[in-house]
Parts: structure tokens; sequence; C-alpha cells
């Protein structure tokens, strides 16, 4: 009987550590850029987030501006419905980002520009077409 008792006791302290350990790392992520909420780009300006947020929108046509200085830096605007805000960004580009491109991407809000440290654009629907309907795909059978 006294085993049984240290065992639902031991299996009760082994539950309790899980449930802490649990708490802990929800409320105390190691990677805070690891925690960005998604939100609209009205909602950024009209509630004037600051904290680390993720937006989508596409690039708006014309407003790329790389600087001449370090290649790297790049200004645009990210346009979602009718609400447009400039963005900067400081790191490689890829490779489909041009105008017209959808776009997601993750920083800081701060005095009228939204500071991105990750840039994702949307694969071109061009590629989209193909995988979708298989009658595109003109695959003939070979006999052997």
């Amino acid at each position: 009987m006294q085993s049984n008792k240290k065992f639902m006791v031991m299996i009760g302290g082994v539950i309790a550590v899980v449930i802490f350990w649990i708490g802990w790392v929800s409320s105390n992520p190691a990677d805070e850029k690891a925690m960005a909420t998604f939100v609209s780009v009205e909602q950024l300006l009209d509630d004037n987030i600051n904290k680390r947020t993720k937006l989508g929108g596409l690039v708006k046509d014309g407003s790329i501006v790389i600087s001449e200085t370090n290649y790297l830096d790049c200004t645009f605007i990210l346009k979602e419905g009718h609400t447009e805000l400039a963005v900067k960004y400081d790191k490689t580009r890829p490779d489909l980002f041009k105008d017209g491109a959808e776009v997601i991407v993750t920083g800081q809000y701060l005095d009228g520009t939204f500071y991105a440290d990750e840039l994702q654009t949307k694969c071109a629907s061009r590629y989209e077409g193909d995988l979708r309907d298989e009658n595109a795909y003109n695959l003939t059978e070979i006999d052997t």
C-alpha cells in the first residue's frame, strides 16, 4: 500500500513540473522575434501598434527605392486595399520581390515607417496554375 502512495505522489510531482514548465515557456519565449502578431495595415495605423507585428499586402508599383550607397537598403510602399505604409528593409531581398508582388513583412512600426527585418514574397501565380489543373500536365503513358 505504501509503494502505491509513493508512486501516485511521484506521478503528481511529474505532472506539476510539466505544467509549470509549459507555463514558463509560454510566458517567457526564448526568441522574442518569434512573437509577432499578424494585423492589417489599417489596424496598425489606427491603433499605432509599436510591438513586433506581421503585415501583408502588395508592393505599390514604382515605389521601390534601393539605396545607391548600400544596395541592401530598400524602401517601398506596402499597399493593402486603399491603405498604404512606408516600409524600410535592409537585408537580402527575395528574387520575386518587385512592383506588384504580394509580400509579408515582419518588424516594428516607429514614427510613420515600418522597419522590417523579414520579407517574404508569395510565389507568382503563373506557377500555381499548372499544379492545380491536372489536365494541363499533358502527360502521356510510356509503354515498356
